[in-house]
């Protein structure tokens, strides 16, 4: 019903339903609580995060009193308390808009499997540590920023990472999950330029990049590569993707000077319909690089940083 109701209704009649303080809060209360018990679970967010260290060939001790950043953190905060869990000193999670909702992050702590936590982060950290780190979260029964902060995680929102990095000193590791394809294209190199330039000189990035079409993912996944770059707004390059396919990722990531990057992985979705005609705007090599659906990229400073493009 609700796919049906996004399909029929004209956008000009949503979208100031969809802006509006009331709807904002509907939402996002109601998004966070159902995300507390599915995908943003610690479980899964711990073993996400175990994977992802894992591909950029980290060992053990790797955040160990070490300062991180969350780009995108989101409505429950998950990963930034992995970070936690595996020993960081201070990390900050950060959004373009204040979506937190703290009285669901008990849910997501709750009812997680703890041994499963356990296993996916004791490749990083001692089990021990970890184990005791995770009681202490378990006895929180009423999460709040002021009880987060007691945790070493500062959340800080709304704020533009394009513009300024709101933090002291440098950051040791930084890392994104489905964030960077809603950051509109005019805004993407303003955001890397700032993140390198509070990379430490032994830091290191990690970011998971979702190419699909977020209006209709399961269906449509290719659908927004057919508008022209007049119609695309940043609005809707924010809410559904802003379209950079993977070749044009390796060109922005390749000019991003004295720092390594590598694609750890990457997925397809091969037996998903692409739209008849593809628009002209549309930067890409080949069918393969249009059907690109993640990417996984590691990136480490090397000496200095310069972005030139």
């Amino acid at each position: 019903m609700k796919k049906l109701i996004n399909n029929i209704v004209p956008e000009q009649i949503k979208a100031p339903i969809r802006s509006s303080k009331l709807f904002k809060n509907i939402h996002n209360k109601i998004h966070a609580s159902q995300l507390a018990v599915s995908g943003k679970k610690l479980d899964i967010c711990a073993s996400e995060v175990a994977l992802y260290l894992l591909y950029a060939g980290k060992e053990k001790y790797v955040l160990r009193d070490k300062v991180c950043i969350e780009v995108g953190s989101g409505w429950l905060l998950t990963h930034a308390l992995v970070f936690h869990l595996l020993g960081a000193k201070k990390v900050y999670a950060t959004d373009i808009e204040p979506l937190l909702q703290t009285q669901c992050i008990f849910d997501a702590i709750s009812k997680s499997v703890d041994w499963s936590i356990l296993d996916s982060l004791s490749n990083f950290e001692d089990r021990a540590l970890v184990e005791s780190r995770l009681s202490k979260l378990l006895a929180v029964k009423r999460f709040s920023i002021e009880v987060l902060k007691d945790f070493g995680i500062e959340y800080i929102a709304p704020v533009d990472l394009s513009i300024k990095l709101p933090i002291e000193g440098q950051l040791d590791f930084i890392f994104s999950k489905s964030v960077l394809e809603h950051v509109p294209v005019d805004d993407v190199i303003p955001l890397l330029k700032n993140l390198v330039n509070e990379l430490s000189e032994d830091g290191f990035m990690f970011h998971l990049i979702h190419l699909e079409d977020h209006k209709d993912l399961d269906n449509k996944p290719f659908d927004f590569l057919t508008y022209s770059q007049e119609f695309y707004s940043r609005d809707l390059q924010t809410r559904w993707g802003n379209r950079i396919r993977r070749s044009q990722w390796k060109e922005i990531l390749s000019h991003i000077e004295t720092l390594d990057s590598k694609f750890v992985f990457e997925w397809s979705s091969k037996y998903k319909p692409l739209p008849t005609e593809i628009h002209p705007c549309i930067r890409y090599i080949d069918e393969e690089d249009l059907r690109i659906s993640h990417i996984g990229v590691y990136l480490k400073r090397t000496s200095s940083n310069t972005i030139s493009l």
